[in-house]
């Protein structure tokens, strides 16, 4: 399990449940859903480059969490894409020793609407880090929801909160890549939208 995780040596067996010291200059992005929810597109969205491979279907796509790079506002980050959580499969240990390894500094939650929120899943992951550690939601595929992505929200949230998926903050966005809506004026203007609707998100989670 532990060769899953790029980028950092594992502790040695008697510290593995301690935190390790890591460098706060660059903070440690998660972001985790089902698989087909589009994960890797929204890392994508979130370094503003087409990096983190992704399919269009719902087959799995990540099969181990990789770190990219990316910067917003002067401050650096990794943008951990998990592998998505699916039947015989969960990351939320990944996660777990991510933590413990590297230090987590922000959780994202990419969801979709109607089929892409699971008590359980995000319960899971809430188990997996400290409860000072903030998780988010992000909900794509919004873009041709009405005139304002954000009404998915004040129609929803709610719902989701009665279920227990306590986010502490969001953002509705797509995730079309510069490809899909270079031939549309409205959905090239939504992904801008959405691009910075994220990025957003994250500074105001990670300061």
């Amino acid at each position: 399990m532990l060769s899953m995780l790029r980028g950092f040596t594992p502790l040695k067996q008697n510290m593995a449940d301690r935190p390790a010291p890591y460098d706060k200059a660059v903070q440690v992005i998660v972001v985790f859903g089902r698989t087909g929810m589009g994960v890797s597109s929204l890392v994508n969205l979130i370094l503003g480059r087409e990096e983190a491979p992704y399919h269009s279907d719902i087959h799995p796509c990540t099969v181990e969490p990789t770190p990219y790079k990316t910067e917003i506002e002067g401050q650096e980050f990794e943008v951990y894409d998990f592998p998505g959580f699916r039947k015989g499969f969960s990351p939320a240990k990944l996660i777990g020793r991510l933590h413990r390894e590297r230090g987590i500094d922000l959780v994202i939650n990419c969801i979709r609407p109607k089929d892409g929120t699971v008590k359980g899943y995000f319960n899971a992951v809430r188990s997996a880090v400290p409860d000072r550690v903030p998780i988010v939601a992000v909900v794509t595929g919004l873009e041709r929801h009405g005139d304002d992505m954000e009404k998915w929200w004040l129609r929803n949230g709610g719902e989701l909160l009665e279920k227990g998926l306590k986010y502490v903050d969001h953002a509705c966005v797509t995730t079309l890549s510069p490809e899909d809506v270079s031939y549309n004026i409205e959905l090239y203007g939504r992904r801008i939208e959405s691009t910075k609707a994220v990025r957003d998100l994250i500074i105001r989670c990670c300061n």
